[in-house]
C-alpha cells in the first residue's frame, strides 16, 4: 500500500528527516531516507507472504527544535477477510444428490490485500478500508472418497451463502467421511470441513447391521454393548466404517501400537514416562524432583492401561488371537504384561489390617484388562483371576457407596467412584458380576453426586458431590447412565450430550483444553447416542489425533502429553489416544441389539 502523508508546515520552511519505523512479524514500513523538502511524505507499507496476522501501531515522527512531531500509523495484517462455516454436515443415501448450504461472513477489510491501514483516510484522501470484503470466493473439496463427487461452489460477489452439490453413486460404501474444504479468493484462503454420512438403506434404528452381526464370532453377549465387535478383522472394519474410522485411523493405530510395544520392559511392565517438557509453572525442575512428581499412576496403573489397546484389537495372550499379520507380535506382549500385572500387587496388608493401599486407577484398569482377557480367551483360570481382581475393587468401596483415590482424599470422590462403577459394567459385559449390594450402594451415591438443573439433575456431575459441573465427571456419569439403560433421547441425555459436544477438539491447532480421559469418555457417550452430533464430534477427534501424532524419531507413533490439559505422561496419553481411535469397534453400541 502506497500512502501520501501531507505535511502542514505552519510557516516552518526547513527540511527535516524521519526516524525509521520498525514493524515486526513480516510487516514493512519504508520511509524516505532523504530529508523532506516538500509538503508530502511518501510511505510504502507491505506485508510478506508469511506475515503474522494481527494489529501493530507505530509512529511516523521527527524532532523539530527538540519537540517530537508525529502521526500514528496502524497496520493490520490479515489472511482472512472472509470466514466460512467451520464444519458442515450432510447425511446422504447412495445414488443420491444432496445440496448443502455454506454460510460466510465478510469482514471489514481491504479487498484482496494483506494490509490495512487505519486512521489515515483524512490524510490520504483514500478509503483504505471498505465496509466489507465483497469479492467472489470459490469453495472446493479436497480428495473426496471413491464414489463421492463434490462440485466446486461459487460465492458470488457480495453474497453470504453458496451451495455445495454432493453426488454419490450406487457403489459408494456406507460410512462417515471427512472431506477438507478450501475457500479461495485470489491469493487469500480459509479452510473448513465437510462431514458426510453415506447411509445404509438397510440400517434399522436400534439394530446392528446384518453384515456386522454375521461378521462377528458367535460368542455369548451378556448384555448390551460388549466386546464382540473386536472379534474379527471384518467386524472391526465394518464398525470402523459405520462410526467414522478410516484407513488413516487404522494406520495411526498400527504405528501407535508399535511404539507402545517397544516401551514394554523386559519384565513385562510399562513404566510411567513423565515428561519434563510438560512442567507447568511452579512444578519441580530438577532431576531429583521427578520421583516425587505425580504422573497419573505407577507401573501397575500404566501397565494395565497399556494392555487395553492390544485387547481392543482382540489380541490376548494366546498366539491364535492375532487375527491379522500386523498383530502377530502382540500376543507375547499381552502375555508378559498380564504375567507381570498378576504378580506385582499384594492384595493383603502385610500387617493383616484390611486391604493394602493401592493405586485405584491401576486397580480399575486391571479389572477391565483381566475381565476383557478372560472373555476374549474363554480362559477359566483368567476368569477366576478377574473375579478376584473385581472383589479387590469391591472391598475398597466405602459404606456410603464411593471409592477414594487414596485414604487421604475424601473430597474428590465422584470421578473415582464413577470409574469404578464403569469398570463393573465392563466386567458384567464379560460375564463377571459384582454383587447387587455393591451396585445399589453405587446407585445411591450416583444420585447424591448429580449437580445438574433440578429437572435434569443427572445431566451434570462434578468432581465433588456439591459440584460445580465438570466435563470429565459428566462424561463418566452419562456413560454409566447409558449402561443403566437411560433412554438415549431422555432430557437428561439430550442436555448432557449437548454439554459434552461443546468441548470438541479444534479443527486447527495442536492443543486441547481437556484431558485425554475426557476425550475418550465423551466419545463413548456420543457414539452410543449416534447421529450428527457424534459424526461431527468424532471427525474433530480423529482429525486432531491424526494431526498431532508424532511422525518421526524415537517417539514415532506416540502423542505428547503437552497436547492435553492435565496430562504429564506420554505413555498413558498414547494408550488413551489409541483407545479413542479404536472406539468404533472396542465396545458395541449400547442402544443397538443384534
Amino acid at each position: 500500500v502506497n500512502l501520501r502523508v501531507p505535511v502542514e508546515r505552519n510557516g516552518f520552511a526547513e527540511s527535516f528527516t524521519l526516524e525509521p519505523v520498525e514493524y515486526t512479524q513480516g510487516a514493512l514500513c519504508r520511509l524516505p531516507s532523504e530529508p523532506i523538502e516538500d509538503n508530502n511524505i511518501r510511505v510504502l507499507v507491505a506485508a510478506s507472504e508469511d506475515a503474522s496476522e494481527g494489529k501493530q501501531t507505530q509512529e511516523i515522527k521527527t524532532i523539530i527544535f527538540g519537540r517530537e512531531v508525529s502521526v500514528p500509523l496502524t497496520l493490520i495484517v490479515t489472511k482472512h477477510p472472509f470466514e466460512m462455516e467451520e464444519l458442515v454436515y450432510a447425511a446422504v443415501l447412495p445414488s443420491q444428490q444432496k445440496k448443502i448450504d455454506i454460510t460466510f461472513q465478510r469482514d471489514s477489510l481491504e479487498s484482496l490485500s494483506r494490509t490495512l491501514t487505519g486512521g489515515l483516510q483524512a490524510l490520504t484522501g483514500v478509503d483504505l478500508a471498505p465496509a466489507k470484503f465483497t469479492g467472489p470466493v470459490v469453495v472446493t473439496a479436497e480428495s473426496p472418497p471413491l464414489g463421492v463427487t463434490v462440485e466446486p461452489a461459487y460465492l458470488e460477489e457480495g453474497a453470504l451463502r453458496c451451495t455445495l452439490v454432493v453426488d454419490t453413486t450406487e457403489e459408494t460404501p456406507p460410512g462417515v467421511y471427512s472431506i477438507p474444504l478450501l475457500a479461495t479468493a485470489d491469493h487469500l484462503n480459509t479452510s473448513g470441513l465437510l462431514v458426510i454420512r453415506i447411509q445404509d438403506p438397510g440400517n434399522k434404528p436400534g439394530v446392528l447391521p446384518e453384515a456386522v452381526v454375521s461378521s462377528m464370532d458367535k460368542t455369548v453377549r451378556y448384555r448390551r454393548g460388549g466386546l464382540k465387535g473386536r472379534s474379527t478383522e471384518k467386524s472391526k472394519e465394518l464398525l470402523a466404517a459405520l462410526y467414522g474410522g478410516s484407513q488413516q485411523t487404522k494406520t495411526s493405530v498400527t504405528s501407535a501400537l508399535t511404539w507402545l510395544a517397544t516401551k514394554q520392559g523386559e519384565d513385562g511392565s510399562w513404566k510411567p514416562l513423565a515428561a519434563g517438557e510438560n512442567l507447568a509453572l511452579g512444578m519441580p525442575e530438577g532431576p531429583e524432583d521427578f520421583l516425587a512428581m505425580p504422573t497419573g499412576g505407577n507401573s501397575q496403573s500404566t501397565t494395565a492401561l497399556a494392555l487395553l489397546p492390544f485387547l481392543a484389537e482382540g489380541v490376548t495372550h494366546e498366539p491364535d488371537s492375532a487375527t491379522a499379520v500386523w498383530l502377530e507380535d502382540y500376543p507375547e506382549v499381552v502375555r508378559k504384561g498380564l504375567t507381570w500385572l498378576g504378580s506385582s500387587q499384594p492384595q493383603v496388608d502385610p500387617q493383616g489390617v484390611g486391604p493394602v493401599e493401592v493405586d485405584l486407577r491401576g486397580l480399575i484398569s486391571g479389572v477391565v484388562a483381566g475381565c476383557e482377557t478372560s472373555f476374549l480367551s474363554n480362559d477359566r483360570v483368567l476368569k477366576k483371576n478377574a473375579v478376584y481382581a473385581l472383589k479387590s475393587l469391591v472391598d475398597r468401596q466405602t459404606k456410603e457407596g464411593s471409592w477414594q483415590r487414596n485414604s487421604s482424599d475424601t473430597v474428590e470422590t465422584v470421578l473415582p467412584t464413577l470409574r469404578a462403577l464403569l469398570a463393573m459394567q465392563v466386567a458384567q459385559s464379560c460375564g463377571v458380576k459384582p454383587s447387587v449390594a455393591t451396585l445399589k450402594r453405587g446407585d445411591v451415591f450416583l444420585e447424591s453426586a448429580a449437580c445438574g438443573a433440578p429437572e435434569i439433575l443427572q445431566s451434570r456431575f462434578g468432581r465433588t458431590a456439591a459440584g460445580p459441573p465438570d466435563p470429565t465427571a459428566t462424561a463418566a456419569g452419562l456413560l454409566l447412565l447409558q449402561y443403566k439403560e437411560e433412554p438415549q433421547n431422555s432430557p437428561v441425555m439430550v442436555d448432557g450430550s449437548r454439554f459434552l459436544s461443546g468441548f470438541a477438539p479444534p479443527l486447527e491447532g495442536n492443543s486441547f483444553a481437556h484431558s485425554a480421559d475426557f476425550l475418550l469418555l465423551s466419545s463413548e457417550v456420543l457414539r452410543n447416542i449416534e447421529g450428527e452430533q457424534f459424526d461431527t464430534w468424532y471427525a474433530k477427534v480423529t482429525g486432531f489425533l491424526l494431526r498431532t501424532q508424532e511422525q518421526e524419531d524415537e517417539e514415532l507413533g506416540s502423542w505428547a502429553p503437552a497436547l492435553f490439559a492435565g496430562e504429564s505422561d506420554r505413555l498413558q496419553v498414547t494408550a488413551k489416544a489409541i483407545l479413542c481411535l479404536q472406539l468404533p469397534y472396542r465396545y458395541l453400541p449400547l442402544y443397538r441389539t443384534e
